[in-house]
Order: structure tokens, then C-alpha cells, then sequence
């Protein structure tokens, strides 16, 4: 039994010799070496574009109300479809749910939209 205890003993005192000498003779202690990218990176340019001039007056004008069903957006623009004629006597609100996916282009809405609104409303 001894001599297991003799062992273990001299074998963790060498151990810990090696270790105190390698990290004494800087093999551990060197700074670790850091690379990292540019947050900021590059963007293209953007073409910006003006705002559209404003409706001054809401009355006897086709307002669009579009829906893209995006966090039930729909049940919220439903209600304001319903409050325009409400509030703004003389407007007609339309309610239109965008047949085409979220983030994707519909040319025939647009053009209807474009062809027939006054304004309209997109969520």
C-alpha cells in the first residue's frame, strides 16, 4: 500500500513540475491572437426615391386597404377598411388580402391599385 501512495504522490509532484515549467517558460503564456471582421463591412449603394405627395383630403377618394396576413395584420386592417368611411365621410375603402406571398412582387395589384386608388394602405 505504501508504495501506490509513493506513486501517485511522486507522480503528481512531477506533473506539477512540468506544468510550473512550461508555463514558466512562456509556452503557455502567450497572448492569444485575435482576428475579427469589420462590423461596418460595405454596402451598396441604395437609389433612394422621393415620397409620394400626401392626400390633403380624403373626401370622395378610393382608399386601398391591403393585407399581407403578417402577424394577422388582416384582422386589424379589416377594422380600419370598416372606421375610414366612418371617420371620413365620403371615402370609399377597399379591402384587398395580397394573393402573393410576403416580400414577393404582384403587378396585377399594383396596377390595380395604381389604376384605381386615390391611397392606400399596406400592412
Amino acid at each position: 500500500m505504501k508504495r501506490k501512495r509513493g506513486f501517485w504522490f511522486f507522480s503528481k509532484t512531477l506533473l506539477t513540475l512540468i506544468t510550473l515549467l512550461l508555463c514558466g517558460s512562456g509556452v503557455f503564456a502567450q497572448e492569444p491572437i485575435y482576428k475579427a471582421l469589420n462590423p461596418r463591412a460595405t454596402r451598396p449603394e441604395v437609389r433612394q426615391f422621393p415620397l409620394a405627395p400626401r392626400v390633403p383630403d380624403l373626401s370622395n377618394k378610393v382608399v386601398y386597404v391591403i393585407s399581407q396576413h403578417v402577424g394577422d395584420a388582416d384582422v386589424f386592417l379589416k377594422k380600419v377598411a370598416n372606421a375610414l368611411p366612418k371617420y371620413f365621410p365620403g371615402v370609399k375603402a377597399i379591402y384587398k388580402d395580397k394573393p402573393s406571398a410576403y416580400m414577393t412582387d404582384d403587378p396585377e395589384l399594383w396596377n390595380e391599385v395604381a389604376k384605381n386608388a386615390n391611397a392606400f394602405v399596406f400592412g
